[in-house]
Parts: structure tokens; C-alpha cells; sequence
């Protein structure tokens, strides 16, 4: 069995991007919060309200991230990491709640009648400027995020993203009543974002769930089966075959298992420094965690490398 232990630079850069990613959400809220009292726009306020589930969601992830830190203990022996996926299943069911909230505000807009959009001028400067602030900040968190394994990091660069979608939705849709005068389109816009945080939060919870219950990625699966096929083909080190190639993640650690069947000539030392090799490359392959290789004897009378051809 061979561990790879986490990358001090990369845990680093993940923390300070949660940080990040929590004073971005305050200040966009504040920017949309102050646009939808001057402007009363249903749009608006859906904008806004997406920037609350931003802040929650963002200082979730950060509570997650630390959390998920925490070396292993006799409790937790494959350590903390699982901890991230429950983060982004919570984000996931917050932007959910936050669609249907929309949702719900629009049929009242529509059942009640709505107050009058005012100032459009300075809405459309506010949220614009929040809008600009988090696609800045989504792609850069959705980037750490993929680079360091980290699903909490990704899954709040998506929500951010989806948020830019929302706010380019919603510029659009004032500057369309601002020409027209039609205030019905600022709500068709609000329910069209109510629309789209509902399916985006079901994607990131799904993505959650599927991390808690071990789901298998099928990136990392191509790469440990690149690695075994290589040592197949190869002279050295002897691998007759493999079989049963099992990963799952717990957070940004990937636990891989595996059986190798090796010439049943070899030593027990010349097996074990096989398994060994193998096991770094496939860490390297995929990150950080931990790789276990079973040895097992080739027992296959049609093995070329068990039985060589005679010259």
C-alpha cells in the first residue's frame, strides 16, 4: 500500500479561495440588495436572493473545507474528506429552495399585480457591477476547484457561474423594459432565474450525493487503467494481468484498490516491489490518497509472460 500525503500549497490555495469566495458573496448581495430597494424589480430581487444562498454556501464550504482537513482517527479512518460532499449537497439544496422561492414571488407578482419599476439606471449599474465580480470569481474558484480535487470549491464556482447567467438574464430583461416600458418581462425574467436555479441546485446536490455514497469517476478509472495497461505491455515490471480496479473519493483523497496477478515464480519482496511501483504511478495518475494493490499468482496456462514461447 502506498499514501500520497496532501499537497500543503494546494490546501493552502483552497482555504484562501474559500475566504474569497465568502467576501464576494457579500459584497454582491450588497450590490443587488441596494439595486432591488431602488428598483423593485421582481428580477432583481431574484438576483438578490441567489446572493444570499452565495454568502450561506461559501461560508459552508469554508467550515467544510477545514473540516475536511483533519487527519484520519480511529473514527474516521479514511479521514474527513466525505465532509465536502455534504457541503456541496447543501449548496446544491439551497439554490433548489432559492428557485422555488422565486418561483413562488413571481405568481404573486402576477396573481397581486407589482409595484412599478423605478431608477432602472442605477439598478442595471449595480448589478452589473456584482454580476462582473462573481463570473471573476466563479471561474477562478471552478479552476482551484478542478485542480486540486477539491468537489466543495467546484461546486460553489458553479453556483457563481450560474449566478453570472441569472444577472446577465436579469440585465437583459431591465434594459428590455427600460425600451419598451413593458414591466411583465422583468417578471418572465425572474421566473425564468427561478427556473434555472432549480435545476442548476439539483445538479450540484446530485454531484453531492454521489460523492457520499462512493461514486466511481470514470477520468480517474481511464487513468489507473492507463497505468495498468502500460505495465502489461511493458517489459518491466512483470504484470500478467489485472482485474477488479475499484477507486472512490473522500473529498480531494482518492482510496484505489486493485488485483494484479503477477508469474507465480516471483518472490514475495519481487511482487511486493511491483505492487509498490505501480501504486505511486497511479497516485501520481490521479492525486492525492491512497493505493492498494493485491498481489495474486497467475494461474492462466496461455500467459505468454508465465509461459514464453520456446525459441
Amino acid at each position: 500500500m502506498v499514501s500520497r500525503a496532501p499537497d500543503p500549497n494546494s490546501a493552502r490555495l483552497v482555504k484562501t479561495a474559500a475566504r474569497w469566495a465568502i467576501v464576494v458573496g457579500v459584497v454582491g448581495f450588497g450590490l443587488k440588495f441596494s439595486g432591488w430597494l431602488l428598483t423593485s424589480s421582481d428580477a432583481v430581487f431574484s438576483d438578490a436572493l441567489e446572493s444570499i444562498v452565495n454568502i450561506v454556501a461559501s461560508l459552508g464550504a469554508f467550515l467544510a473545507l477545514k473540516y475536511a482537513e483533519r487527519p484520519p482517527d480511529e473514527e474516521h479512518p479514511y479521514g474527513h474528506g466525505p465532509i465536502e460532499f455534504v457541503s456541496a449537497l447543501f449548496e446544491g439544496v439551497l439554490v433548489a429552495v432559492a428557485g422555488l422561492v422565486i418561483l413562488t414571488h413571481c405568481a404573486e407578482s402576477i396573481y397581486r399585480g407589482r409595484a412599478p419599476i423605478e431608477r432602472i439606471d442605477v439598478g442595471l449599474a449595480l448589478v452589473a457591477a456584482s454580476g462582473l465580480l462573481n463570473g471573476i470569481a466563479g471561474f477562478a474558484l471552478l479552476r482551484i476547484g478542478r485542480k486540486t480535487g477539491s468537489a466543495a470549491l467546484e461546486g460553489d464556482g458553479k453556483h457563481l457561474l450560474s449566478d453570472l447567467v441569472t444577472t446577465v438574464a436579469v440585465l437583459a430583461g431591465l434594459i428590455a423594459v427600460r425600451m419598451t416600458g413593458l414591466a411583465w418581462i422583468d417578471t418572465a425574467v425572474a421566473f425564468s432565474v427561478g427556473l434555472l436555479l432549480v435545476t442548476v441546485g439539483s445538479r450540484v446536490a446530485y454531484k453531492g450525493v454521489s460523492g457520499i455514497i462512493g461514486y466511481q469517476d470514470a477520468d480517474d478509472h481511464r487513468k489507473i487503467v492507463a497505468v495498468l495497461e502500460r505495465h502489461k505491455l511493458a517489459a518491466e515490471p512483470r504484470i500478467c494481468s489485472f482485474a477488479s480496479v475499484r477507486h472512490r473519493h473522500h473529498g480531494r483523497s482518492h482510496f484505489i484498490d486493485m488485483h494484479l496477478r503477477v508469474p507465480a515464480t516471483l518472490s514475495i519482496v519481487e511482487s511486493h516491489d511491483i505492487a509498490s511501483r505501480i501504486e505511486r504511478e497511479v497516485l501520481e495518475a490521479t492525486g492525492e490518497g491512497t493505493a492498494t494493490a493485491h498481489m495474486e499468482p497467475c494461474g492462466d496456462s496461455g500467459c505468454l509472460r508465465c509461459h514464453p514461447p520456446a525459441s
